[in-house]
């Protein structure tokens, strides 16, 4: 008993280090700027759709399991606090300028390090999250300005004929 007395604050001190670190680790992938929160930049009225090449969604797809899917899953899932980028996503961008969603992943993500992909990184991981939202690919690679990507709209995407979201199970959490 008395041994247990003296071990306790070293035993309560490396789970309260554990817990912070672990909280620390959560608070990572979840203290960005409102997930899904579109700032319209203007009218997309008269728009074209945006096009990519099925090269540009590949690469894109290498580099958001390297960058991404830490935070928003493996299969755009969502994990930890990190929302989904299928879906409800695409409502929320769904028929704006591209570039509303290419300016905010470019300065916002990845949250462990905002701004360090570069501008043809973002360009590959938007022609990957269109394709896994359903627009086909085309002939023609996605831009890699905001101010090109202005001139393009995010297609507008029919989310009821989206198979639906399997819940993705991060080690600790409870299924959504």
């Amino acid at each position: 008993m008395r041994m247990m007395e003296k071990m306790r604050p070293a035993l309560f001190g490396a789970l309260g280090l554990t817990a912070l670190a672990v909280g620390a680790m959560n608070m990572d992938c979840a203290q960005a700027a409102p997930h899904g929160a579109r700032v319209k930049s203007g009218s997309s009225a008269g728009l074209p759709a945006a096009s990519y090449t099925a090269e540009q969604a590949d690469r894109g797809a290498e580099t958001y399991k390297e960058a991404c899917a830490v935070c928003h899953g493996p299969a755009l899932g969502g994990a930890f606090d990190a929302p989904p980028l299928k879906g409800r996503f695409v409502a929320n961008w769904s028929d704006g300028p591209l570039s509303d969603l290419f300016t905010y992943m470019s300065g916002a993500m990845p949250l462990s390090s905002p701004g360090a992909l570069s501008a043809e990184d973002n360009a590959n991981i938007l022609a990957f999250l269109l394709r896994e939202n359903g627009v086909a690919a085309g002939k023609t690679a996605l831009p890699t300005t905001a101010a090109a990507l202005g001139k393009v709209r995010f297609p507008k995407v029919d989310v009821q004929k989206q198979p639906p979201l399997a819940p993705e199970i991060t080690p600790g959490t409870a299924p959504r």
